[in-house]
């Protein structure tokens, strides 16, 4: 499967291709990767008045800024609590601010840039099983606690209102929302641009060292000489971070949409909220603008084959929504996540000029603006944001693709045995 599967692609007429980067430049700042991290550190840069340079291998949200499931939730991937254990009870409150000021940047950035992307608010959160009501009913105590009054609770019958579809529970986060993905990378895109950045396509990035005061950046037709460079490619990086400091491993996560449904649409999500199971290999779907239904998740630890993966997908609509259960999907497609062991980023540095920022662990709509916003403003003398962020501890991933896809293939088992109790 590839990008040109995704219906995301399909729904936008006439993208416009940049050029590839041919020569030689200078710039203030080079940018790997234009996806969410890296197109909002260039437009933070921009603004600033830096000299920007973006490469992106492929095209503008090729990688999981344009697939993804297009949901927005502050906060981590990762328990509070956890963070609470690592950082601290103050530093974790500061990091729980990062992400709820991530969700802003992003409405912020829509708004001042009229960026068409089908923004909209709510997002459920739903218990599967009764085991996850006590789950559900802490985490909102939790974030309460916090300060944070976007919470609604919702038990099994006052659920009905807003999905109609057989679950425990439910917390409504109007804080929360979707968004077309695809849209909003291309509008981060052309704001930068629009700031000073310079955006080169089907640029994949061969290596980069260091070269007088800053760093030389070599594609296969040209080269970025820059004063400093950030690592924005997340799941997609390769080679161009060592293995021990990556920190995640690439996890493959399928999204199928189906054809538009119509008056069917609201009768099965009468809020047209976006929606998130419980379980650990999560179900999430949502309706897009146009009434499809956008259906995600069947992790797996290798690409999956097509028509296995369809029944698959097929089969866990169905059983979320039995009224689907002849609909097949349009489209169908998938992508890598990049997923920590803890389920926090990580943030990092290569000595004086190179930071990196990825594994947002699914978490990515926001907290992944909000990094390249970090980035930015390390750049420029604040680095305190990105450098709590860094403190977090991550175990590194081991080298080689044969012993990733072991492990992977194993904690999907493990996952998987989780989900069945």
């Amino acid at each position: 499967m590839s990008m040109n599967d995704s219906w995301y692609r399909a729904s936008i007429a006439g993208v416009p291709a940049r050029a590839s980067l041919q020569g030689e430049l200078r710039a203030d700042v080079c940018v790997v990767g234009a996806g969410f991290t890296g197109l909002s550190a260039a437009l933070e840069l921009a603004e600033a008045g830096l000299s920007v340079v973006v490469l992106e291998a492929e095209q503008v949200g090729w990688g999981c800024s344009g697939r993804n499931g297009g949901q927005i939730n502050p906060g981590l991937a990762c328990d509070h609590g956890r963070t609470v254990a690592e950082l601290g009870a103050e530093d974790a409150r500061k990091v729980w601010q990062l992400t709820l000021d991530g969700v802003e940047l992003l409405r912020g950035r829509v708004a001042k840039h009229q960026i068409d992307c089908d923004l909209k608010a709510g997002i459920l959160l739903v218990a599967n099983k009764p085991r996850h009501v006590p789950e559900l009913q802490q985490w909102q105590q939790q974030l309460q606690g916090l300060g944070y009054d976007q919470l609604e609770y919702h038990s099994r019958d006052s659920l009905q209102h807003l999905l109609r579809a057989d679950y425990q529970a439910g917390v409504m986060d109007w804080g929360g929302g979707d968004l077309h993905p695809l849209k909003y990378a291309q509008g981060l895109a052309r704001a930068a641009e629009a700031a000073g950045a310079q955006i080169f396509e089907q640029s994949a990035v061969q290596d980069y060292a260091d070269a007088g005061a800053g760093v030389r950046v070599r594609t296969a037709r040209g080269s970025v000489q820059a004063e400093h460079l950030l690592l924005a490619g997340n799941a997609y990086l390769g080679k161009l971070l060592p293995w021990y400091r990556k920190g995640f491993m690439p996890i493959g996560s399928y999204i199928g949409a189906t054809r538009p449904l119509g008056e069917l649409a609201t009768q099965l999500i009468p809020s047209r909220a976006a929606v998130c199971d419980m379980n650990t290999l999560i179900d999430y779907y949502r309706l897009s603008a146009d009434g499809r239904l956008l259906f995600g998740g069947r992790a797996s630890a290798r690409d999956a084959q097509p028509d296995a993966l369809r029944r698959t997908m097929r089969q866990r609509m169905s059983q979320v929504f039995p009224a689907l259960a002849e609909e097949d999907f349009e489209y169908l497609w998938g992508g890598q996540v990049a997923m920590t062991l803890s389920k926090a980023p990580v943030f990092g540095r290569l000595g004086k000029r190179t930071l990196y920022a990825q594994g947002y662990s699914g978490q990515g709509v926001a907290l992944a603006g909000m990094a390249g916003k970090l980035m930015a403003q390390t750049v420029l003398g604040e680095a305190a944001g990105f450098d709590l962020l860094a403190r977090a501890r991550h175990w590194p991933v081991p080298p080689g693709v044969p012993l990733q896809t072991a492990i992977r293939a194993l904690a999907l088992l493990w996952y998987r045995l989780q989900d069945s109790r």
